[in-house]
């Protein structure tokens, strides 16, 4: 392994107990913390424990960091909007028309939307 690497490597592994000796009652109050709230929301316990490295190459130093908790987050997934394409607002009086070799159907929206999530959790393996 690279001499400097190494060196990098062994002052994690100190400094990772280090933090945990001088964190250790705060550590163990908020994972019984954990347990508790898991207990009360019937979930399995999840404590997360997280080491980071941060290299400042510009002033040679290394910040070592430990962080622990219950994470929690919230999220959203969107398409990219493309601004060179139009949308159209749908309302609950939409329709939506199928075109097929057999023939023609038209249903309000909101029985499309519920057929199509009905085909997706079919469609699940």
């Amino acid at each position: 392994m690279n001499a400097k690497l190494e060196a990098i490597a062994q002052l994690a592994a100190d400094n990772l107990q280090k933090l945990i000796r001088e964190g250790e009652t705060d550590i163990l109050a908020a994972w019984d913390g954990c347990l508790l709230e898991a207990q009360a929301q019937e979930q399995k316990p999840k404590f997360r424990l997280s080491y980071s490295i941060t290299l400042d190459l510009d002033k040679n130093e290394a910040d070592y960091e430990l962080s622990y908790g219950v994470r929690r987050r919230l999220s959203i997934t969107t398409k990219i909007p493309d601004p060179q394409q139009t949308t159209m607002p749908l309302d609950t009086e939409a329709t939506v028309t199928l075109h097929t070799s057999t023939g023609t159907v038209t249903a309000p929206l909101p029985v499309f939307r519920a057929a199509v999530a009905d085909f997706r959790r079919e469609a699940k393996p």
